[in-house]
């Protein structure tokens, strides 16, 4: 999705030189490599295009001089000198902790909560409140959201079929653990995309084992399941290893890489050739259903108890199959009884001198006397099928004590070198070109990268070098783009608005010295998420009130003030659900699957052609498990929760960098007569009644507003509790744009 140009910044670009870029090994190039004539991109982009701001590596800058504490804000503080913009002054304390409540968390702060942070007049309340949130298990929950955007999860295939993925869960809980505990960043990315090339064994530990869950990121995007019957497995890989390759463009670099599948970048200097450069880093990837988490200890008990059952299942199959062979060699002396003469001498002809000729009529003769298996467990009787039952019986309880590894949806390299990649003519995988080697783009380093062997020997290294130079601190995409994305989401509008676009067409950052300073600083911190989210949310500018646009700041670029957000559809659902008392917290797990309209269930070609594997239809959780946060429910690729949808519920099938928020008559529609919307105001309303006896409307209002009512506010309240009763108190209580929006 393309943004308009920021006004005021036509400038920028001739503030912009050339610097520094990085190698595999994370040396520099010269200033000028890019003109050299063994650069093709020199032959191909010129001018501006090289001066790219994002073509540089982030360097350090000094943090403006000023009276503010925070440094975000003396950034933003210089960018206003002169420019005779007036900023609102903080919001009231019930707004900053709705505020950032929702913003950290995802999740509305109870009553009780508002009313202790706005009693707390001690020094440092606010900076305690973050804390706290910030320690909550709810602060994973709630970022691994847009991560998952990102990197565009989902439960199912997708494609016609759509076939669901019964653990893909492991890689969204592997996400809120990592966030939960504040994994260094680099290492999310590199766990990520070489997870598995990290390990010299099974795993040792739950790190190493989280290190093989992360490498789903390889396998979430779509995949056609059913072109093997159509022998069109070909398209299908090139359409993984294109999928690989734009998606990890997208996710950390801010690159569009889909644009160069077919040939040249048309704005940025990015090659053909450096898409499938990018792609050989990839090309030795296959799924790893079968390889276990298990930790290594775990492993050989496995291996060991099953070994042993086995050794019980064989010795009662020999018993068995002594049952069975004896009623088959029955059967078959009873048939061989019935052939005539010529076809029992054709049958006991010695090996040494059967004919050709004789070939099809003993086959015949074979399928006429030989019985089936079905056959001879129907023939069984009296003893032999009383001993029968009672061994295939022992059997099945031997095997239910078998165990079984943990298993995931993963990836790691196929056994041998990987193929060699080629260059697509127009992107297409039936017509290969030339050959390429892994390469990072041109326009930084044309060489083939140095391969280094990594701790796991049954892989390439190739992933491994690829997360390196991903996360190196020269690396001029990664680190402005994750601190952008931060950003973007206290904000509503990242400093660069165009989040997966840092190309020539994508917009330039409105602050681009507080860009590469929180780019410096983050990595300088060891890529500490929480220091992150911790430095935004306490600045002066995040916590501003909000009101209209001054006339010097109309699109509140200098973010002189705070634009009030709708609730995105998972914090509106979980708010819903919250108010009303109903949400359960899950630790993980399984997907929920929340009920669907019946003429959406009819009407799905899927679901009407499930398999015994149960993987195309619709399988609705027990309804008490169903509140669970939003996060939980199944995320299917071509089927979605209408209510969700409705606001907004972005596209799964690639990364999605910015969330966008609509306002249309469905999502009033749907807050009003939704069967979501009926349910939260039942159980509101009983819960009200459950609570406050005496007081409904202001209970109704500290729940739902967080905040008690005014006199007016109380008298129409009131007035429709009489006239209407206390359920419709709450329906109209939760589409209050108070409710709805966060200031």
């Amino acid at each position: 999705m393309r943004f308009p140009p920021i006004l005021g910044l036509a400038a920028l670009a001739g503030l912009l030189t050339w610097g520094p870029c990085s190698d595999a090994s994370g040396a520099g190039l010269a200033g000028d490599a890019w003109s050299n004539p063994t650069n093709p991109v020199a032959e191909r982009f010129a001018g501006k295009r090289l001066d790219l701001w994002s073509l540089r590596a982030p360097v350090e800058v000094r943090v403006p001089p000023g009276r503010a504490m925070n440094p975000v804000d003396r950034f933003l503080d210089a960018a206003m000198t002169g420019r005779g913009i007036e900023v609102l002054p903080e919001a009231d304390p019930r707004t900053l902790i709705r505020r950032v409540s929702l913003d950290l968390t995802g999740l509305l702060p109870t009553p009780e909560e508002v009313r202790d942070f706005e009693r707390d007049g001690r020094p440092g309340a606010y900076e305690r409140l973050v804390d706290r949130l910030l320690g909550s298990p709810r602060y994973g929950e709630h970022q691994a959201r847009w991560w998952l955007d990102v990197v565009r999860y989902s439960d199912s295939n997708g494609f016609d079929w759509d076939e669901f993925r019964p653990r893909a869960w492991r890689f969204r809980d592997y996400v809120v653990r990592a966030f939960n505990t504040d994994k260094p960043f680099a290492r999310f990315v590199e766990e990520q995309l070489a997870g598995d090339e990290q390990l010299a064994g099974p795993p040792r530990d739950p790190a190493e084992q989280d290190a093989l869950i992360a490498t789903g990121f390889l396998r979430l995007g779509p995949h056609d399941n059913a072109a093997k019957l159509f022998n069109e497995q070909d398209r299908s890989r090139a359409e993984l290893m294109a999928d690989l390759v734009e998606t990890t463009g997208s996710a950390f670099l801010g690159l569009t890489l889909s644009c160069c599948r077919c040939h040249d970048h048309k704005f940025d200097p990015l090659l053909q050739a450096d898409h499938f450069r990018m792609r050989a880093f990839f090309e030795g990837v296959t799924f790893a259903d079968e390889l276990p988490l298990d930790l290594a200890p775990d492993q050989e008990s496995i291996r060991r108890h099953n070994a042993g059952l086995d050794a019980q299942i064989a010795a009662i199959e020999k018993e068995r199959d002594a049952i069975l062979r004896g009623v088959r060699q029955r059967l078959r002396a009873e048939r061989e009884s019935g052939l005539t003469a010529d076809e029992r001498k054709l049958l006991a002809t010695p090996e040494a001198e059967r004919t050709a000729d004789m070939k099809d009529r003993l086959d015949a003769l074979r399928k006429k006397v030989e019985p089936s298996d079905k056959e001879v467990k129907a023939a069984l009787v009296g003893e032999a099928k009383e001993g029968h039952a009672r061994l295939e019986k022992e059997i099945a309880g031997v095997r239910r004590q078998r165990r079984e590894f943990t298993l995931g949806l993963l990836m790691t390299d196929a056994p041998g070198d990987p193929p060699v990649t080629r260059v697509l003519f127009q992107g297409n995988h039936q017509t290969p070109k030339e050959a390429v080697g892994p390469g990072f783009p041109s326009v930084l380093d044309p060489r083939t990268a140095a391969i280094e062997r990594p701790p796991n020997p049954s892989t390439t290294g190739r992933r491994s070098t690829l997360a390196r130079w991903v996360t190196s601190p020269s690396n001029p995409w990664t680190w402005r783009v994750v601190v952008n994305r931060a950003w973007q989401q206290h904000f509503g509008r990242g400093l660069v608005a165009t989040a997966n676009d840092f190309g020539f067409s994508g917009t330039p950052p409105t602050h681009p010295e507080l860009l590469d300073w929180l780019a410096v600083e983050f990595q300088r911190g060891g890529g500490s998420m929480k220091a992150l989210h911790r430095l935004v949310v306490t600045s002066a500018a995040y916590r501003r009130a909000s009101g209209p646009p001054a006339a010097a700041d109309s699109e509140n670029v200098w973010l002189s003030r705070r634009h009030p957000r709708r609730l995105a559809a998972e914090p509106l659902r979980d708010a819903l659900l919250r108010v009303s008392g109903t949400l359960r917290e899950a630790a993980g797990g399984p997907p929920v699957w929340p009920d669907l309209p019946p003429e959406i269930l009819q009407a799905n070609p899927a679901f009407l052609d499930d398999n015994e594997t149960r993987t195309k239809g619709w399988y609705p959780s027990a309804p008490e498990q169903q509140t669970v946060r939003s996060l939980y429910l199944v995320q299917k690729r071509t089927v979605r929760v209408p209510f969700m949808e409705t606001f907004d519920l972005p596209e799964n099938s690639v990364s999605c960098a910015r969330r966008v928020e609509s306002t249309v008559a469905p999502q009033a529609l749907s807050l009003l007569n939704s069967p979501m919307a009926i349910a939260t105001a039942r159980a509101l309303a009983g819960r009200v009644e459950r609570e406050s006896a005496t007081d409904p409307v202001g209970r109704v209002f500290a729940l739902v507003l967080q905040r008690s009512p005014a006199a007016e506010e109380r008298r129409i309240a009131q007035g429709l509790l009489d006239q209407r009763g206390l359920v419709e108190l709450c329906r109209a209580m939760i589409n209050l744009n108070e409710f709805v929006y966060v200031d």
